[in-house]
């Protein structure tokens, strides 16, 4: 990290930054970065944390016509949530000047931009597999092994993960976004195995660790970190995967909107993402992030990111609540 500059000397006011706890907590309250950005810009940040990317957005749009937060970061299908009740400012590059290295598809709209992105993974637990002789996986068809019995650690449809396994699912078996049925009929399969539907990677951490389960689907940096963490697991991403990207914006009419803009700024900025690729296993959609070492090898950046598989966004968010509440009704129960 740097020194001290200019505008540590300079208290700017706070800006409240509205997202997860998990890692970017850790982020900022446990490993010092809060205090990186006050050095680095003058600002104080102050974490609003909710757990869940559908509690963010759920937060910020109640906060519409009297924001009390500046900042906004969740994942894509949420902030469309937000793009659609418009309560996110435009962005350019005077005010922003790290949106000039951004990938072209960072970019959302002329309100969002995605500092960096996790890819659909699985993730499974070594030991578990090593002991019953089992062949680690390597594609969405091994979660119907039916050797691995009730193992199966899989986000619901209402998180992001699982929306893109639902998606995938559906043109596996003839469907696509448009015709999800065959989805829904595979995941209906998957689960009577199914030991948790869980939202967050602390929670699978904790059955893995457990051994209670032993395969799960989620991002390939929550696998990482729940390797560091000391649970013997590996990540697979599968060929064909899907792109998961966090999305940040600046709340219209934010109490502190230049701050907001500085915040923003300092999110997407080499720094920020090298430690975030680094330290979370995130894919930097900053083109100045080189990696290398032990990121180097686990992050997929540059053109490895152009293979990956898309969603129809825009239709997926006319249909998503229909998606969630036939999953509620039909599979969840299931298992």
């Amino acid at each position: 990290m740097t020194g001290g500059t200019a505008a540590e000397a300079q208290d700017k006011g706070t800006v409240y930054f509205l997202s997860w706890g998990g890692t970017i907590q850790t982020m900022l309250e446990k490993e010092g970065w809060a205090d990186e950005f006050k050095k680095d810009t003058g600002y104080t940040v102050t974490l609003v944390p909710k757990a869940t990317s559908a509690e963010i957005i759920a937060t910020a749009i109640a906060q519409k016509n009297s924001p009390q937060v500046d900042v906004v970061m969740c994942d894509l299908a949420a902030f469309q949530q937000g793009m659609a009740q418009q309560i996110f400012e435009p962005l350019d590059e005077k005010a922003v000047p790290n949106l000039s290295k951004m990938v072209p598809n960072a970019r959302l709209g002329d309100t969002g931009v995605a500092p960096y992105a996790d890819i659909l993974a699985l993730v499974y637990q070594k030991d578990v597999f090593e002991r019953n002789g089992w062949a680690p996986p390597k594609t969405w068809k091994d979660l119907f092994r039916p050797e691995f019995g009730k193992t199966l650690i899989i986000p619901p449809v209402s998180n992001t993960y699982g929306m893109y396994l639902l998606v995938e699912l559906a043109r596996e078996n003839g469907g696509d976004e448009r015709n999800i049925q065959p989805g829904f009929e595979a995941l209906k399969k998957l689960a009577p195995n199914v030991v948790d539907w869980t939202t967050t990677f602390a929670k699978i951490a904790d059955l893995m660790q457990q051994e209670t389960g032993a395969i799960s689907v989620f991002g390939n940096a929550s696998g990482w970190e729940i390797a560091k963490r000391g649970v013997p697991v590996d990540v697979i991403v599968p060929e064909g995967s899907y792109m998961s990207p966090t999305v940040a914006g600046v709340m219209k009419n934010a109490p502190n909107s230049e701050g907001a803009r500085a915040l923003l700024n300092w999110l997407i900025s080499e720094k920020v993402l090298t430690y975030r690729a680094e330290r979370f296993g995130q894919s930097p959609l900053n083109t100045a992030v080189k990696l290398g070492g032990e990121a180097g090898q686990h992050v997929i950046t540059g053109d490895a990111l152009k293979s990956l598989k898309t969603v129809d966004y825009d239709y997926i968010a006319t249909v998503r609540n229909e998606w969630n509440q036939q999953f509620q009704r039909e599979v969840e129960s299931l298992r």
